[in-house]
């Protein structure tokens, strides 16, 4: 029987989390995601599930080579994030829809370590590399793991989440890497407001 009691809040907290379906900013347009990302599918269905993964979560190429099974609670759309060079270690949500295919692809797939696998274990930083220049020749714009992180950070920082959640996501070591990525692709007049980094501390929640 459920309590009536209970003083719930009536909207609950955003939870941080990036969907492709709605990325569109300075840096990349909805039409380019979505055209790199139906090509993707048609030639290589584990290549676009890498690049999908990319886009929505900037994961390190250490991060992404040693991902394994074991760090994805599909229950939660949860990731453990423990190999990330010098990012921090951490914790991140994905959108739901993402968490859904990376389970059935690994209820299908059956990869039995690592979330994707190589021929020998884990991926080589060189096939990474390949996967994101094949991308790239698709869309006609270099895709790299930097510019991916840009992408996100600049698509949270206009959502209206808070500098500190989006160095959170990204696992930078401070808030003031996670300004000066996010400073780089803000037009030149709004770079020396100085609410530009105070006004989204309350809006996402």
């Amino acid at each position: 029987m459920l309590n009536n009691n209970l003083k719930l809040p009536a909207l609950l907290p955003q939870v941080l989390t990036v969907d492709v379906m709605t990325l569109d900013n300075r840096l990349i347009d909805q039409s380019e995601v979505r055209t790199l990302l139906f090509k993707l599918r048609d030639r290589n269905y584990l290549h676009y599930l890498i690049i999908k993964f990319l886009v929505c979560t900037g994961l390190s190429l250490p991060e992404i080579i040693h991902l394994k099974i074991s760090d994805f609670n599909p229950e939660r759309s949860l990731f453990k994030l423990k190999n990330g060079g010098r990012l921090r270690r951490r914790k991140i949500f994905i959108e739901p829809n993402l968490a859904l295919e990376l389970y059935r692809y690994s209820s299908e797939f059956s990869p039995t370590d690592y979330l994707f696998p190589g021929r020998y274990g884990k991926l080589r930083t060189r096939t990474i590399q390949k996967i994101l220049k094949n991308a790239s020749n698709l869309i006609s714009r270099e895709i790299h793991i930097p510019f991916l992180r840009d992408v996100i950070a600049l698509d949270l920082f206009k959502k209206g989440f808070p500098v500190w959640e989006i160095q959170e996501f990204l696992g930078h070591r401070s808030t003031r890497s996670t300004k000066q990525r996010i400073l780089l692709h803000i037009p030149v007049e709004e770079r020396t407001d100085p609410r530009l980094f105070n006004r989204n501390k309350n809006q996402a929640a």
